[in-house]
């Protein structure tokens, strides 16, 4: 290719200005700042993402630790007074956990009966409890549901009437 010579010998110099490595090296360390900028982001966002599932799951602890007390409250009671409603021993609506936050507690108690029929025999009187803990700073979320059967016949508060209890 033909380089056209202009007056002066200015194009040897546009040409051997075009071909310099001057301002190379300010480049490289844009380049090079770019791509540790991506990675510190990359990082921080990391962080983020870590520290709110750990927030979540530590909420989510103390809610099941609610429920297992919520649970034994029930276990100490007497077969009658497994019930949820206003005035009963374990009635409790909301409750300020260790970590400073509230609670809202419901539960359904439902009567029923086992199975009694063939070599499986059981009480045929039995309360099942599901009880649901709630977040309200964050909408009602459901944070922990558990449930758990009481039977007539291994409940504390049976006194001499066996009636309900199968062998």
């Amino acid at each position: 290719m033909a380089v056209t010579r202009i007056a002066g010998g200015r194009s040897n110099r546009l040409v051997a200005k075009l071909r310099g490595e001057d301002g190379l090296g300010l480049v490289e360390l844009l380049i090079a700042l770019l791509v540790l900028n991506v990675g510190i982001f990359a990082t921080l966002a990391a962080f983020t993402g870590a520290a709110t599932a750990i927030n979540r799951a530590s909420h989510v602890s103390t809610a099941s630790a609610i429920s297992d007390k919520q649970m034994e409250c029930f276990r100490n009671s007497s077969y009658a007074n497994i019930v949820w409603a206003a005035g009963a021993p374990c009635y409790l609506t909301t409750t300020t956990g260790p970590d400073g936050r509230t609670y809202n507690l419901s539960a359904t108690v439902v009567a029923g009966s086992q199975l009694t029929t063939g070599t499986y025999k059981g009480s045929t009187q039995v309360k099942q409890v599901t009880l649901t803990i709630t977040d309200p700073g964050d909408h009602n979320k459901v944070l922990v549901t558990s449930s758990s059967t009481f039977s007539r016949c291994t409940q504390s508060g049976l006194s001499s009437d066996t009636t309900a209890c199968q062998s």
